[in-house]
């Protein structure tokens, strides 16, 4: 009857689950077919953007760059509507030949520049890039002014992102042709390694700053030369997902400082309950003697101290105590700090746990043992003690899970655990969302799998207890 009760379970798991799959599906199609212009543009909006577009494109001090925009024109002669929400312009352009340009003139550029550098250091003036792009400015605008134009035919695509907002492609072969080759002229830049000077070929690989000052004076702003995003809301949220997924623990092998952090944690949690159990049975047993037969006092009233401060007090101020206060001075290092820390505390829950399983053994056990010739202590020791740690047992696993997850104020300290490991993620990547809702997943995964085991060994304890 359980195995029929667990399998209907799973079917209707499965089912639901393939319920909302269908689902999603459903919605995406219906998003899919719906996916077309929202609004329309007339050809005279369509100029006014491109040429809005390819004016912004310059960088602020490149003049290079300027010149070719100021003398590039793009005329719209047909738009057309495509089936991925773009507009399709086909279009005429005219603008000067940079490339070819700076490929035939390079190595009178950097003969120019390359003894500019060398009059600057023998002047004891330090030369950047800056100075070379001003101090080159007017040779090569010379050049361009006298250089050929060049036209043809392009096609240029607009996508509707939003309704209503449209995004231009930029893509770099696009931007290259209309600014006639000013990409391939920037690649001929970075590519030159040698000057003649003085009749000398000189190396001039470690000399960057000749090339960036030349590269400078035609750079374009950042663009985004991807094509710009016209998925359906499910799309564009999976894509989303997909590039922050890949961003915060793909790239560079970030998602190391999740699993070296997850190991680091379960350490911690590991080594903590090892002590806090030594601590919480000699606790247990100190005042279970001391209720039970009025000896050991003294060590009664230090163990009520130790309670009282230990579960009085948040895991986190005593941690901060523990460390900087107490074992920093000592030389302790972050992760024993962290272990004594929450194995002190554990002890202090630990303690009431067993006592409380202590106390419930029937007093007639004890009466038994001493019947038998058993010292007290010894009753305690192979009687009492064992029937007590079987009960208690389901609670002192609880008591694992309960401190894994209090571990994790560890990272105030700087100890890299699991929380610290997405804190660090999250000051690479300056994204709140994924590596903290990874964190938190891991947290539950894990304590799930222990929850999990720790009803397997209620289960099994409950079978042995009825035999």
């Amino acid at each position: 009857m359980k195995k029929k009760k667990k399998y209907q379970g799973l079917l209707t798991a499965l089912i639901c689950v393939a319920l909302a799959v269908l689902i999603v599906f459903a919605i995406y199609f219906i998003q899919k077919l719906n996916n077309k212009i929202d609004t329309e543009i007339s050809i005279e909006d369509a100029q006014t953007l491109i040429d809005a577009t390819f004016a912004d494109l310059p960088g602020n001090v490149s003049t290079g760059a300027k010149f070719v925009a100021d003398n590039t024109s793009v005329v719209i002669e047909e738009l057309t509507y495509g089936t991925e929400k773009d507009i399709v312009l086909e279009c005429t352009y005219e603008t000067v030949n940079i490339g070819s340009t700076v490929e035939s003139n390079l190595d009178k550029y950097l003969e120019s520049v390359y003894g500019f550098y060398l009059d600057n250091t023998a002047q004891g003036i330090k030369t950047n890039a800056t100075k070379i792009k001003l101090y080159i400015a007017d040779l090569v605008e010379a050049d361009l002014a006298a250089a050929e134009k060049v036209e043809g035919n392009v096609t240029f695509y607009l996508y509707e992102t939003e309704p209503g907002v449209f995004t231009p492609y930029l893509s770099d072969e696009l931007v290259n042709t209309i600014f006639g080759g000013i990409l391939d002229a920037k690649t001929t830049i970075n590519s030159a390694e040698t000057v003649t000077y003085n009749g000398e070929t000189v190396n001039i690989s470690n000399l960057n700053t000749l090339r960036t000052g030349l590269g400078d004076y035609i750079a374009l702003k950042n663009y985004d030369s991807a094509m710009p995003d016209t998925s359906v809301p499910i799309e564009k949220l999976w894509n989303t997902l997909k590039y922050d997924f890949h961003r915060n623990f793909i790239k560079n092998d970030q998602y190391k400082y999740l699993t070296n952090g997850l190991l680091t944690t379960l350490e911690i949690t590991a080594l903590a309950v090892l002590l806090g159990i030594l601590i919480g049975f000699v606790v247990a047993v100190i005042r279970c003697v001391n209720q039970k037969t009025g000896k050991l006092n003294f060590l009664s009233g230090v163990c009520k101290v130790y309670l009282s401060i230990m579960r009085g007090t948040p895991v986190m101020v005593q941690l901060l105590i523990m460390y900087f206060v107490i074992l920093l001075p000592l030389g302790v290092e972050k992760f024993p700090a962290a272990v004594i820390c929450f194995g002190l505390n554990s002890g202090a829950y630990v303690s009431e746990i067993v006592r409380g399983g202590i106390m419930s053994i029937d007093e007639g056990q004890t009466e038994a043992g001493r019947s038998l010739g058993f010292s007290y202590i010894k009753t305690m020791w192979y009687i009492i003690i064992p029937q007590a740690f079987k009960a208690v047992l389901p609670s002192l696993a609880n008591e694992f899970i309960t401190l894994l997850k209090e571990s994790s104020v560890a990272f105030y300290i700087g100890v890299a655990d699991l929380t610290l490991g997405g804190i660090k993620i999250r000051s690479i990547t300056y994204s709140n969302y994924m590596p903290l809702i990874a964190v938190a997943l891991i947290y539950l995964v894990v304590v799930l799998g222990l929850s999990k085991c720790v009803s397997i060994l209620e289960r099994r304890m409950s079978k042995s207890d009825k035999r």
